[in-house]
């Protein structure tokens, strides 16, 4: 029996970066790691050192860094991993410095991350129409997932629909919970108000300030007669709890683009396939 659950987000190699990769026919071989400082810098020996290598490691929760390299060359890399995206006809960034974010024109990828920023999610190449996702590092929680939406029509919708969800849980839950708590706390906050009503309160002779009286004008505006309108129970739901139905349409499209990119990801692969094997055995990566 298959487990339905999605995939932690954990490391797929302790001590070495996580590394999605792509083969573009026409860019190279793109690379993008992920990781600690050290971990970087054994595939990126100018990736900066965060701290000194005598103090204590980083903490699990934060967030890693990361490096784009093409055919083995740096190309960009960040601090921190985020929501963003790398040029990849950008100037590269100096030994011991970070990328300064370049105008996003031209080729490009894209990096999404989980919440916290602790793990990457989904590395794209966007070049005109083209959008391409890399493969995922093998053995990680990245690869797993992926696996598990492309084995089931259906997840392709319920993962994305399932973020929304989970970004406004906490509202669906004070809506369900609020009216419990408050038949609970109702009791012990009348009991607390009683005993402060018994407590004697100082009398503070607090001066009594002659304020001026400022004699504001008069403005009498025009009366427009608005047309009353009743506005149906769903409407004033939706108005008022705009923060539980907002993010779960916004999930419900993001599994709207996030199917269509697939579909045009793996349709892009298959061409490049093709291309490659109509082409001569000589012709790969050194004709670039």
């Amino acid at each position: 029996m298959t487990d339905d659950r999605p995939a932690t987000d954990v490391p797929a190699h302790a001590g070495a970066p996580e590394i999605w990769s792509l083969d573009h026919p026409e860019h190279g071989v793109l690379e993008f790691a992920v990781g600690t400082p050290a971990e970087l810098k054994t595939i990126d020996p100018g990736y900066p050192q965060r701290r000194p290598p005598e103090k204590a490691a980083p903490s699990a929760a934060a967030s890693p860094g990361c490096a784009l390299l093409r055919d083995g060359v740096v190309v960009a890399r960040a601090r921190q991993i985020s929501d963003r995206r790398f040029s990849l006809t950008a100037d590269p960034p100096p030994p011991g410095e970070h990328t300064t974010p370049p105008p996003l024109a031209g080729p490009r990828v894209q990096v999404r991350t989980n919440l916290l920023d602790t793990a990457v999610r989904q590395v794209t190449f966007r070049g005109g129409l083209d959008v391409v996702h890399f493969d995922p590092p093998p053995g990680s929680a990245a690869e797993a997932r992926l696996e598990a939406i492309a084995s089931s029509p259906w997840k392709r919708v319920v993962y994305p629909v399932a973020a929304g969800i989970g970004r406004s849980g906490w509202a669906i839950a004070m809506i369900l919970l609020l009216p419990v708590l408050g038949r609970l706390l109702d009791p012990v906050l009348d009991w607390i108000i009683e005993r402060l009503a018994d407590i004697p309160w100082p009398s503070i002779p607090w001066p009594d300030i002659p304020w001026p009286s400022i004699p504001w004008p008069d403005i009498t505006l025009p009366n427009i007669p608005w047309p009353d309108v009743t506005l149906p129970g769903w409407v004033e739901f939706l108005l008022e709890y705009t923060k539980v139905w907002v993010p779960l349409v916004a999930g419900v499209a993001l599994a709207v683009v996030a199917v269509r990119h697939s579909r045009r990801s793996r349709e892009i692969k298959r061409r490049w396939a093709d291309r490659q094997r109509d082409e001569p055995s000589g012709g790969g990566p050194a004709g670039r």
